[in-house]
């Protein structure tokens, strides 16, 4: 019920890491990301084998009505994705929706009366279900993808969003691969895979789309009495931007800027996972 991405993953591995070790070691977590060096970032949660379409394809594809099914869809195979990335013209293909979505209805108890309430009592849910996920770490040592991976397991151990006290946001960590993207001759730019905030310096020149996150506190924060964080508005991953020379392995910031009203000392991971490319 709540989508992969990696800020709200980046928050529910805060919340393991407040849990295991505490105030202070969850202030020694962050403190390199606070200072601009992260020991890691994280992409958003893709299904498995597919990554964000970057931007720029439909000006690569020369076909008109590839063009126009290229529109449709928001993910492209792995394979498509490292053509697309180095400016290669490739015939896409379009996979098959890998999401498999539902409603549920469900009722709220009247504790009097013992029976649905008459208003408002009958409501429903949409849930999604990808049988496989790929999340990209990028790490400065082995140290550090060890313990991004054994702090996923821990997670996994509790669930993942909203409505996990009942069941939802269950996984398991499967396979870890050791995996690099093929070098990219000539990359004047980057595609992001994950959601991300632009640093003060980052490059402006570039294809991209906002959306406006409503994030919320999470476990023991929920009852701080205004769980809601301020709206803010990310790039979304897919979105390509050009760079004066060599790309950076990532881009973006920590939100540090009295995100949440009610708790000043929150702040919101808003990193890019770049993946350098041709533009």
């Amino acid at each position: 019920m709540t989508p992969f991405h990696a800020d709200t993953i980046f928050g529910h591995l805060c919340w393991v890491v407040a849990h295991q070790e505490g105030e202070k070691g969850l202030q020694e977590f962050l403190e390199p990301f606070k200072g601009n060096n992260p020991p890691f970032v994280i992409s958003d949660g893709f299904p498995h084998d597919l990554l964000p379409k970057p931007l720029s394809a439909e000006f690569i594809i020369d076909d008109p009505q590839e063009r126009k099914e290229l529109k449709k869809i928001d993910f492209v195979p792995l394979g498509d994705f490292n053509f697309l990335r180095r400016g290669e013209k490739c015939k896409v293909e379009v996979p098959a929706t890998p999401f498999i979505s539902y409603v549920t209805p469900h009722n709220t108890i009247n504790r009097l009366t013992n029976s649905t309430l008459a208003e408002g009592g009958v409501y429903s849910l949409k849930e999604t279900f990808i049988p496989n996920i790929d999340i990209y770490i990028k790490t400065i040592s082995e140290e550090w993808k060890n313990r991004v991976v054994n702090l996923l397991k821990d997670l996994s151990k509790v669930g993942y969003g909203r409505k996990k006290s009942i069941g939802k946001g269950q996984f398991s960590v499967g396979e870890t691969v050791e995996f690099n993207f093929p070098p990219t001759e000539g990359a004047n730019g980057f595609v992001t895979i994950s959601n991300f905030c632009p640093g003060i310096n980052d490059p402006t020149e570039g294809l991209y789309k906002t959306f406006v996150k409503y994030g919320k506190l999470g476990e023991e924060f929920t009852f701080c009495g205004n769980p809601f964080k301020r709206p803010l508005v990310m790039i979304r991953s897919g979105s390509v931007f050009k760079t004066e020379g060599k790309p950076r392995e990532f881009y973006g910031r920590l939100v540090q800027e009295n995100i949440a009203p009610a708790k000043p000392d929150v702040v919101q991971y808003a990193y890019a996972f770049s993946v350098p490319m041709v533009l």
